[in-house]
């Protein structure tokens, strides 16, 4: 673009401020020449006033055609300005046709200049210093009142103030003598100072213009700052609604997918032990006893994978209570040491009497899976599993003599399906889930598991859990009857479950041990079989049944027959909370599968003995 005429150097006086539209200067530019339009009709009829007041005081003085001359100069100049503002409002030009415009002013305000500036030199009466006197007055008040009218327009007040007082002033200096002389350099001193009184004038409207359209250019930042972080809201929105959903999802699949899948798993475990109740022979046990193995490693490889997905689906609860230390390292010696006793290796849980203050499953389950893992990568030596007393919490250590972990892979064992000396993918040593689980709970109580660990020389496992103090004591009860103890010999056992090789391998192991079974596939077959006896001693239901129906609904129907609360079981494969409080509201218990005949077992015992 080329440089507007008088208005670079302003640019240079008065830097652009920043945020400026692209085009802010021709913007501006075309607005300073329309304010100097705007301005034509006052200062086309102030001319004339003062055009008339010159002539009127000059008549006589002067030349009668000279004094007529110029008065038509300056009639026709006014109304030549009056037709091109009217030509300007007409055509409302655009910032592109404002230049040109801008040159048709210029060429105005020039020819404006020379008739004033004549004006100086035609009306000049020698020997009258009084004419000469109202002269130089009325040309200072044009030139002074140029500085409102015409200063906006730079180029324009640069043109006609030189020209209407240049001539007057060298007109006085001409004379040479000294009142001419007095005249003559107060009116330069006062050119100069019009001059720059005007350049400041038009720099003051150039910065506020340009200041307004920075304002202006903010607002329009700040609105499109806001409207993007709306959008940036609305789009965390729905991110977090889809991941919600998604959790949502996972779990609902998770739990439809381990009801599917445990259930031919629980099947299979059902009929592997009641063939081991059967069978003598010893090659046989020997399979019997794989099968049941083979069940054990997929229960813990289901029990991995979906404690991890209830972990992260945010389904996993934390109630925390004061618990004895002690309490969880007996059972977890009862466990584990046969499996540390058969790898030769010993076991041993430094005795304590500390009471922590946390969830006692979450925290069992975090040393489980730690034991579990230095027992399996320990060759020789042994494990130590002890308690230590910190500032007011306690830390839980697990020791080993292991095979150790190198520093560069410390980082990475809380990894999913990560082992480091397991290369081969050895499902014998497990599928590198247990560490991650370990992290997972150990963040949902609060703590953070940290290990030490030398190649070769073994590791330490430790995390950090608040202490707590003694639970208040409960009256102890008769002694429980250990799990197998007796027989279900006389025992009536209602079984409903819709899946038939379930239903038959639950018929089958329940028989073995003495029950009479009832199995039954449908609420109505229940109520059926129901019908003919007494009220049977135990209901082990299915959850799922067929046609929307559920084992809770089986439960109360027999109840509701019998009119007493039959000791229940409920089975599922699902791993949803909400089936745990329902067990808990309705009184029964909740087994999960692939239930192992053991615990089953152990179960039904201490159902029938609470009842009794």
């Amino acid at each position: 673009m080329n440089a507007i005429p008088g208005f670079a150097d302003a640019a240079a006086d008065a830097p652009a401020p920043a945020r400026l539209p692209p085009d802010a200067e021709r913007r501006i530019h075309a607005e300073n020449i329309r304010t100097v339009y705007l301005y034509t009709p006052a200062t086309a009829l102030l001319s004339l006033a003062i055009g008339a007041l010159i002539v009127w005081t000059m008549w006589g003085a002067a030349p009668t055609t000279v004094i007529l001359g110029w008065a038509a100069a300056l009639l026709l100049h006014q109304s030549v300005r009056i037709f091109q503002y009217v030509a300007y409002l007409r055509a409302d030009p655009g910032i592109e046709a404002s230049e040109r415009w801008g040159r048709r002013y210029l060429y105005a305000v020039a020819a404006a200049g020379l008739i004033w500036g004549s004006a100086g030199v035609l009306f000049f009466v020698p020997g009258s210093h009084e004419h000469q006197a109202f002269i130089c007055l009325v040309l200072f008040g044009v030139a002074t009142g140029s500085m409102v009218s015409v200063s906006p327009y730079p180029a324009a007040f640069f043109t006609i103030v030189p020209l209407t007082l240049g001539p007057v002033i060298l007109r006085l200096l001409m004379e040479g003598d000294k009142p001419h002389l007095v005249l003559a350099l107060p009116g330069i001193f006062m050119l100069a100072a019009i001059l720059g009184f005007g350049w400041r004038i038009s720099v003051v409207i150039r910065r506020g213009k340009l200041r307004r359209y920075e304002n202006l250019a903010l607002i329009e930042e700040l609105s499109r700052e806001k409207r993007l972080a709306e959008e940036a809201r609305s789009a965390a929105e729905n991110a977090r609604a889809q991941a919600e959903a998604a959790n949502r999802s996972k779990t609902q699949f998770f739990a439809a997918a381990s009801h599917d899948l445990r259930q031919p798993l629980h099947a299979m475990g059902l009929f592997a032990a009641a063939l081991s109740e059967k069978v003598r022979d010893p090659e046989v046990v020997d399979v019997v006893n794989s099968i049941n193995a083979s069940v054990d490693a997929l229960e813990q490889l289901f029990n991995e994978l979906l404690d991890i997905s209830k972990i992260d689906a945010g389904v996993v609860k934390v109630s925390p209570s004061s618990f004895a230390v002690q309490n969880v390292f007996d059972r977890l010696r009862m466990d584990l040491e046969p499996e540390a006793f058969e790898k030769e290796l010993r076991l041993r849980f430094v005795p304590t009497r500390a009471f922590a203050h946390s969830d006692p499953i979450h925290v069992e389950r975090i040393l489980r899976n730690l034991v579990a893992n230095a027992i399996r990568y320990t060759r020789r030596g042994g494990i130590v599993v002890g308690c230590r007393r910190r500032r007011g919490a306690l830390s839980l250590e697990v020791w080993d003599t292991g095979i150790g972990i190198p520093t560069g892979e410390q980082a990475r064992v809380f990894d999913e399906f990560y082992q480091v000396a397991n290369p081969e993918r050895d499902r014998r040593k497990g599928l590198g889930l247990g560490l991650s689980i370990v992290q997972r709970l150990s963040t949902l109580l609060g703590s953070a598991v940290t290990l030490a660990s030398r190649s070769g020389r073994g590791t330490v496992f430790r995390f950090t859990i608040p202490a707590g103090t003694r639970p208040k004591q409960v009256a102890a009860g008769p002694a429980a009857e250990k799990p197998g103890a007796r027989d279900l010999s006389g025992a009536t056992i209602v079984v409903v479950e819709d899946e038939h090789q379930v239903r038959e391998g639950m018929r089958v192991l329940l028989s073995g041990w003495g029950a009479a079974v009832l199995a039954c596939a449908t609420i109505e077959e229940a109520l059926e079989a129901g019908q003919a006896g007494q009220a049977p001693d135990l209901i082990i239901a299915d959850y799922r049944l067929r046609e929307g129906k559920t084992g809770v609904e089986a439960i109360d129907a027999l109840r509701g027959r019998f009119g007493r609360d039959i000791p229940a079981v409920i089975i599922t494969g699902s791993t949803m909370p909400v089936h745990l409080d329902e067990a808990k509201v309705k009184g029964f218990h909740l087994l999960l599968k692939p239930v192992m005949p053991a615990k089953l077992r152990t179960l039904i015992h201490f159902k029938l003995r609470q009842a009794a």
